[in-house]
């Protein structure tokens, strides 16, 4: 994972969210210092450590996913995020007075899935 790129992202995150180095590094799991050597040094931190910072700022933790071809349609912050836009999709067929109808516009079966934390575009 590209360090420079993690800095970036886990810097604007911690100046949006008003935080300070022990608040974001108690979002993370993680110690306090290895922030602290993140933002300041070029010491080395491991993969691992840096995909914990990146995973914290990203938001889209879920995506619908096409089942057969694995293409991702949307990404969403919470599982009801995806539940919503796939019932956006839906369109009401009246038939009759009291029946109704509802028709999927999608082209293939969805699956809602989580976001590991090595698939983050960054």
């Amino acid at each position: 994972m590209n360090r420079e790129v993690v800095r970036k992202l886990v810097q604007v995150y911690i100046d949006r969210n008003k935080l300070s180095n022990p608040e974001f590094a108690k979002q993370a799991k993680i110690n306090d210092r290895t922030v602290r050597r993140l933002l300041n040094s070029e010491d080395s931190i491991s993969d691992q450590t840096l995909e914990k910072m990146a995973a914290v700022c990203e938001k889209r933790k879920f995506a619908v996913i096409g089942f057969s071809t694995g293409k991702i349609y949307f990404r969403g912050e919470h599982h009801a995020d995806c539940t919503r836009w796939i019932n956006e999709q839906a369109v009401q067929i009246k038939k009759a007075h009291s029946h109704k109808k509802i028709a999927l516009n999608m082209k293939e079966p969805m699956i809602i899935q989580r976001l590991p934390f090595g698939r983050l575009q960054i």
